[in-house]
């Protein structure tokens, strides 16, 4: 097992989504989510344009990603700043995308062991034996803290705190990536107090902006044929968006 950072993330209504689709839709809407997973990978790098499709750079990032279904994970190779630093920025940038825009998700950012099994071998009958097995601790935590949560965001866990010397230190790295906020959990007590969560926007809101997001935010809840109507989902479109309230001038 190896320690590293992990962010995992969930994305919400994905099996309506499946069940409610064609083939076609589903593979349209599947290539945005793996658009999106590469364009954060890539931070603003593109290859040459192929085929009139823009294709993003994966070749300078030093960060692991895995995606299964409705799940997502990005893990580093060690637990250096340099390391946090990139994962915060793809997380960041992941989070931001897919809640405003495309596909609403939780996620958890956190620190913990982990391995990983991978492989595939395929016979001359046509038959196949493939392996992506990523198990630990770590991913079970960072697993639980994201379930946990009642809205459409993403937390950073406790774990990654600790790695600096003090609140403000933490509070001064994180800056440009989260902010301190109360998180809706589905259990009273799971924290009582504020933690750093990811940003929805860098700056702040105009009357406008916020109508316009908010609107985003409940559009992309809604796309795909995914069901509001339940009050479970009602509530995370709520949490939501009070927090984007918080970026309000």
């Amino acid at each position: 097992m190896k320690e590293v950072f992990i962010a995992y993330f969930d994305f919400l209504g994905f099996k309506e989504f499946i069940l409610n689709n064609d083939e076609e839709t589903l593979i349209r809407r599947m290539g945005h989510i793996f658009r999106d997973i590469e364009f954060a990978i890539g931070q603003g790098k593109y290859q040459e344009p192929f085929e009139g499709k823009i294709l993003a750079d994966l070749s300078h990032s030093k960060l692991n990603t895995l995606n299964i279904s409705d799940t997502v994970v990005f893990w580093t190779n060690d637990t250096s700043m340099k390391s946090l630093e990139e994962l915060l920025k793809v997380a960041y940038d992941f989070n931001w995308r897919e809640n405003l825009y495309n596909f609403p998700l939780r996620g958890s950012i956190t620190k913990g062991k982990i391995s990983i099994v991978d492989g595939r071998n395929k016979n001359e009958k046509g038959g196949s034996y493939g392996v992506s097995c990523l198990y630990g601790k770590g991913i079970v935590n960072a697993h639980i803290k994201a379930e946990s949560q009642v809205w459409a965001g993403t937390v950073i866990d406790n774990s990654i705190i600790s790695e600096f010397a003090s609140e403000v230190e933490a509070a001064g790295f994180l800056e440009s990536y989260a902010v301190k906020y109360k998180v809706p959990y589905k259990s009273e007590g799971i924290q009582d107090d504020d933690e750093f969560v990811l940003r929805l926007t860098k700056g702040t809101l105009n009357p406008e902006s916020f109508k316009n997001l908010s609107a985003d935010l409940e559009r992309v809840f809604s796309q795909d044929n995914k069901s509001t109507s339940h009050p479970s989902v009602q509530l995370k479109i709520k949490n939501t968006i009070d927090f984007l309230s918080t970026f309000k001038e």
